[in-house]
This record gives C-alpha cells, sequence and structure tokens, in this order.
C-alpha cells in the first residue's frame, strides 16, 4: 500500500535505471572519504573505464582523479554522477595493489589515497604509449650456473631454492656473508624466475640497485630493469605499466620500488631491511619491509631479507612463526668474517695515557700494519669538521637563535646553523649566558686531518654524504675515513677496519640506538677481507661488544627484542603517538582507551619551535600484538569521525620511528 506522503506531490519515489556503475576511490585525502564512491559509466567509456584505471570525477563541484577499483551493474538513482573523462584506460592499479594498499592505510591510520599516492608514480603518457604498443617479449630461460654454490654456508639453503623453483613461496631472514651475498642472490633470484614468476629485489640506494641489477643480468643472462626514486618520473611510469602487464621478471630499485605491480610477484628481496633509507620521508612513514610483508599476505608471494645484521622487526617475523631464520654454519661464518677486536675501558687502561686518546695508540699500531698489505677503512659517527659544538662555560649544546637547529663549526672555525645555513652573530648560551662554543664531536674532515699529520706517508681519503666515493678503489695501501653508508668498496677488500667513536652512537638515549649500531658496524667489518682484523674503539655494552667478536646478529636481534617485550615496547606491541593540543589529544585518548582497549602509556609536552605556536603534546597509547586491529580500527573511526565534523584533527603516529 502506498503512504500518503508517496500520493503528495514532490515526495514520489526517485526513478530508477539499470546502469554500469564504476566504484572510484577519488585521489582526496579526508579521512571520511576514506571509501569508494560511485559513479555512473557513459556509453561511451565502458570500454575504457576499466578496473584500476585513472579517470576524473565530480566531488563537491571539483574535479578530482580517482582510480577505478570494482565495477558492477546494478539499479541506480538519476543522482548518481558520472564519470567525467578516462585519463588512462590501462589499470595501473591491480586488484592485489589494492589490497595491499588498505592494509597499509590501516596499519599507519593513513587514508588509501595517501598510501596509492605512493604506490603509483604520476602518469606519463609519452611512456605508457609506447609501452602498449610495444610487443610483449617472451619469458626469458634463466641461465644457470653451479646450483646451490651460494646457498652452500646454509643449511636450509637447497630447501629454500627448490621451494622456490617449484612455485612456492618460502619467507626467509638471512644473516648474509659478504663473500656468498652475490651469489646467494643470484640463485634465489634465478630459481623464481624459472618458476614463472616476477622478483622485486628492494635496495638502500640507487648505486646498490645498479649494481645489483648488472650483476644479475651477468649471472642469470636475464634482463633487470632499475626503478625506484632516483630513476626519472617517465622510466618509472614506464616500469610500473609494464611490470602490471607482466612483462618485467626482475625489477630492481630503492624504497618505492617495493610497490612495483609485477602481474605474478613470486619474490621480495629486501637488502639491508635496517636501513633508514628503506624508509618513507613522506606519511605513511612505512618502510619497505611493512610494505613486503602486506604484499605477501595479499598475493601469496615469498620473501627474502638480506642483512649483516639483524633488526628488531625481522627478528619478531621469525618469533612469530611468519618467516624462518636461515643463518650459516659455525665454519662458514668463522672463514667469511673478520676478526673483531674491543678497545673498551680495560684495553684503555693497560695502555696508560696514549690508550685514552680519541685514536689509540692501538689503532694507529693496526693502521700501520694494516698498510702494509692494503687499504684501511676508518669508520667515524659524524661527517663534517666539528658536527656538534656546546657552550664553552657549561657544556650546553649550541642551537640556532633562529631556528633552534643544530650548530657545526668548519676548519676556519666558522659557526653555521646545520637547518637554515645561518652564521649566527649573536650567539648566548640560555644556561649561562655564555658567549662562546667549542667542538665537542670530531667529524670526519678532522679525523682525516689527523690521520694525515699523524701518518705523513699515508694516502687519506675522506667519503661521506656530502662528498662520497662511489667508485671501487684499487687495492693500493690508502686510509679511508668515512661515515656510516658512506664507506667505498675496494677490490678484495679491506686490510683492516676501525670504528671510531663507538660511544657517540651507542651512548644515545633512543630506543634505536644499539639497533642501529650493530647495524652500522657489522656492514663496515663485513668489508674486511675474512680473517682480518677489526677494531672498534669506546665503551660499549657488553652483550653488544660480544656479538660483534662472535659475529652473532640473530642472538643479538633476538636479545633486543626480548628486552622490548618485557618493557612493553615495539615490535612486541603496538604504539601509537597523538600529536595536538592537549584538550583535543585528550579527547581523542580517552576514546581509543573506552573503545579500543588502548592502554594510556603517559603524556609530554612538545616545545614549540615556531614563535607564535600553540604548544602541543605528545600521548602515547599501546595495545598488546593480539588487539593491534582492534585499537587501529577504533582509531580510524575516530579519525572519520571527526574528520566529517571538521573537528580540529589529532596527528596520529604508528610506532614513530624516532623512538623505535
Amino acid at each position: 500500500m502506498m503512504s500518503t506522503q508517496g500520493m503528495l506531490d514532490g515526495f514520489d519515489p526517485p526513478a530508477t535505471r539499470s546502469a554500469e556503475i564504476a566504484r572510484v576511490l577519488v585521489d582526496v585525502d579526508v579521512a571520511h572519504m576514506d571509501r569508494p564512491l560511485d559513479y555512473v559509466v557513459p556509453d561511451a567509456l565502458v570500454d575504457e573505464a576499466v578496473v584500476g584505471s585513472l579517470v576524473r570525477v565530480r566531488l563537491s563541484g571539483s574535479r578530482v582523479d580517482g582510480w577505478i577499483v570494482e565495477r558492477t551493474r546494478r539499479e541506480v538513482s538519476d543522482s548518481v554522477g558520472r564519470l567525467e573523462s578516462v585519463v588512462s584506460a590501462t589499470p595501473v592499479v591491480t586488484p592485489a595493489l589494492y589490497e595491499a594498499s588498505k592494509r597499509i592505510a590501516l596499519r599507519f591510520l593513513a587514508t588509501t589515497s595517501q598510501v596509492l599516492s605512493l604506490a603509483v608514480p604520476p602518469r606519463h603518457a609519452r611512456a605508457e604509449k609506447e609501452e602498449l604498443a610495444a610487443a610483449p617479449p617472451t619469458w626469458p630461460t634463466v641461465t644457470h650456473r653451479e646450483a646451490g654454490q651460494g646457498w652452500d654456508p646454509y643449511p636450509a639453503g637447497a630447501a629454500l631454492l627448490s621451494r622456490l623453483r617449484d612455485g612456492t613461496s618460502p619467507r626467509a631472514i638471512v644473516t648474509t656473508l659478504r663473500p656468498h651475498v652475490r651469489a646467494c642472490l643470484s640463485e634465489a633470484v634465478g630459481a623464481t624466475v624459472s618458476s614463472g614468476r616476477s622478483v622485486i629485489v628492494v635496495t638502500p640506494t640507487g648505486e646498490h640497485a645498479t649494481r645489483v641489477a648488472r650483476e644479475l643480468e651477468e649471472d642469470l643472462g636475464v634482463p633487470a630493469v632499475v626503478s625506484g626514486g632516483e630513476v626519472s618520473p617517465e622510466e618509472r611510469y614506464r616500469v610500473h605499466v609494464a611490470a602490471s602487464l607482466g612483462r618485467l621478471p626482475i625489477v630492481v630499485g630503492t624504497r618505492s620500488a617495493v610497490w612495483v605491480p609485477c602481474a605474478t610477484t613470486g619474490l621480495i628481496v629486501i637488502v639491508n631491511d635496517g636501513d633508514d633509507r628503506l624508509r618513507e620521508r613522506r606519511f605513511p612513514r612505512c618502510d619497505a619491509l611493512d610494505v613486503a610483508v602486506q604484499r605477501c599476505a595479499a598475493e601469496g608471494a615469498g620473501l627474502l631479507v638480506l642483512s649483516n645484521a639483524r633488526s628488531v622487526k625481522a627478528q619478531a617475523l621469525v618469533r612469530s612463526g611468519w618467516a624462518v631464520s636461515l643463518d650459516p654454519t659455525p665454519q662458514a661464518l668463522r672463514e667469511a668474517t673478520p676478526r673483531v677486536h674491543l678497545h673498551g675501558e680495560a684495553q684503555a687502561d693497560s695502555e696508560g695515557a696514549g690508550g685514552r686518546m680519541r685514536i689509540p695508540q692501538a689503532a694507529l699500531r693496526l693502521i700501520r700494519q694494516g698498510l702494509r698489505e692494503g687499504p684501511v677503512l676508518i669508520q667515524v659517527a659524524s661527517a663534517g669538521y666539528w658536527p656538534t659544538v656546546v657552550c664553552r662555560r657549561c657544556g650546553h649544546l649550541a642551537r640556532c637563535p633562529h631556528c633552534s637547529g643544530p650548530l657545526s663549526m668548519g676548519a676556519d672555525s666558522a659557526v653555521t646553523c646545520g637547518w637554515c645555513g645561518r652564521e649566527p652573530t649573536s650567539w648566548r648560551c640560555p644556561q649561562c649566558a655564555g658567549t662562546h662554543v667549542r667542538g665537542a664531536r670530531v667529524g670526519a674532515s678532522r679525523t682525516a686531518e689527523e690521520i694525515a699529520r699523524t701518518l705523513p706517508d699515508a694516502s687519506v681519503l675522506e667519503s661521506s654524504a656530502a662528498h662520497r666515493i662511489t667508485r671501487t678503489l684499487p687495492a693500493r695501501p690508502t686510509v679511508i675515513v668515512a661515515t656510516a653508508g658512506a664507506e667505498p668498496s675496494v677490490d678484495g677488500g679491506y686490510a683492516c677496519a676501525i670504528i671510531l667513536d663507538a660511544a657517540a652512537l651507542v651512548g644515545r638515549p633512543e630506543l634505536w640506538a644499539p639497533e642501529e649500531a650493530a647495524r652500522r658496524w657489522l656492514d663496515a667489518l663485513s668489508l674486511v677481507r675474512p680473517g682480518h682484523p677489526g677494531l672498534v674503539v669506546g665503551t660499549i655494552p657488553e652483550a653488544l661488544g660480544q656479538m660483534l667478536v662472535r659475529w652473532s646478529p640473530t642472538d643479538y636481534a633476538q636479545r633486543l627484542l626480548d628486552e622490548r617485550e618485557a618493557l612493553g615496547f615495539f615490535p612486541a606491541c603496538t604504539m601509537v603517538a597523538l600529536d595536538g593540543t592537549a584538550a583535543q589529544v585528550r579527547q581523542v585518548a580517552d576514546q581509543v582507551v573506552r573503545e579500543g582497549g588502548a592502554e594510556l602509556v603517559g603524556t609530554v609536552a612538545i616545545p614549540a619551535t615556531r614563535e607564535g605556536e600553540q604548544n602541543q603534546v605528545r600521548t602515547l597509547v599501546r595495545t598488546p600484538l593480539p588487539d593491534t586491529v582492534a585499537m587501529l580500527q577504533a582509531l580510524t573511526d575516530i579519525r572519520r569521525s571527526r574528520s566529517a565534523r571538521k573537528v580540529p584533527l589529532v596527528k596520529m603516529s604508528v610506532n614513530p620511528p624516532e623512538l623505535f
């Protein structure tokens, strides 16, 4: 029976009709709009508007881009909007990529469009046209070298390669040995490609990616393309399109390459997963391992993490049973690693005054001995001349009066700010009103100067982020002073290596300091010829020192994970930082504790960095891993509700990298 309201003019039910509907995820980073919207597909666009294509639609009177994530046919009213145009008929967002993006968005409290803006490079029409016009290549045949050569030191290496050749997807965290790492990578990639599946290899730097791609081509006879932020936008989009069409067997690149949508992804390889260059600088601040794990879950791909050290996050995957740990046999470990020695308090006391110098006599003796056999590596904690300056009177850290950035001093005693580049003309200490500064930490430039003065007959080179040596150096006697990550490769390896200022890094109060120290030092020491000496100068924790001497990164990572579990820190739990004004943060914290079952850790004030900025606070909430999804879903609902009501937003950071 028709209602009375329905019989009156103006209250007739809306007319409906059957139409093709495209569900479009619009590229708008608004929390309450983070869902697909329905748009009618005009008859002229039915063939072009395929799932994954980039389209243009109307939203709130504005033209915006979006991606079609679903196509259906159903009854709709005349009020439903229409697709305006198809920008690109190429499906750049595959269903698997969309699923992985939704997972990352939930895990890091972002919108799916924010994640897709990282995953999908900007469209380049010429590259797209050329790639679509090109004839699809045949799948390459892998040129096999001696099977299992690189994986001989690993008891489970043969089983890993067998599973990759059979088309299954193992997940392993591997402690690498530098003499075997190239063969291990080539054999794993070759086994996967021979099964008809693609491989993505992610490295920290573009230089490393180029070298790995060249080595894979030489070893396997299979073309490997390079992608990531270091290549041109046109080339990156070309790789994205070609991979989605199933034309690329091997893709090598930096952190953005982990998003390349291969048609059949068989294996994702992360090299040196603890390197901070693999972490996204933009929000959400996920790293390559986070994305790889979610892609493996969404696509059923395998995962291989290759690193000299072992990150706590990777060890947590092993402990959960999601991945297995592959470690070399003790005999292979002894044959492939240097002999590491420590120079701590006891050694300094035994040498007297000369043992307490920044470059002690033991280090100088090792340098002279190493120069008789080849190049010597000295790793220092910081670049520059005096990278850190303090008040001469009270020792308080000197900061720029304009932007509060760190001050540094050059060889000419000129003081400059590391953030704004200004030279403070009227600096005054906020603690004691002193007006003079002094250097507190020695950098790579001054260290190279001291070595050249102490060893006048030696050739001394400096390598840092500012002026990095990228070429492979010959194996002639040279002292190379380098910062972490800037150590150049040398033919045959270094004769010895010395780690200076060890206490400067491991003594930092941040929770990540011991893990980062282990990674930097193992990466540097792995460049030394097997059986040759390495020396770590400085007072460091006993457990860290024993790990270096025994070269046991897996045991040390497990120890750090146990400590974090006892303290209730990531990755043993999930912690979220809420940043904003005190009143707004308190509202969100109370709500997530009530609705999401989170535990309130505490609240601290955030110092204002700009004049006139409102005082901010940071509140930490956490939950055990089994309850993580409930807490994140509650926070997602809170974000959407506050966004829809236009309430001041509160910044939410999941497991902030600066803490862990």
